[in-house]
């Protein structure tokens, strides 16, 4: 490679590193939200997450209920998949 193309590269990777530092503080979690995020909830507790559209109003404990209830069939001939809950 060429001079020109060694400072081409040097040049794109502090370009890069410099975007990087400049966005990396607007992507952040609050500290007060990420500590919130590591708790564990069950479902007695008030899951609040806002749904819109047809399920506009329906809780999260409904939601799961119905979907530990009715699992969602199996299709003919689809091979057999097993998925571990990863929950809490």
């Amino acid at each position: 490679m060429n001079r020109a193309g060694y400072i081409f590269c040097v040049l794109s990777l502090l370009a890069s590193a410099a975007i990087i530092g400049i966005t990396m503080p607007y992507a952040m979690v609050p500290e007060s939200e990420a500590s919130a995020g590591l708790e564990c909830r069950s479902l007695d507790e008030d899951i609040e997450i806002e749904l819109v559209g047809v399920l506009e109003g329906v809780s999260m404990y409904d939601l799961l209920s119905n979907y530990l209830e009715n699992p969602p069939a199996q299709q003919a001939g689809a091979a057999s998949v097993i998925k571990q809950f990863g929950g809490c």
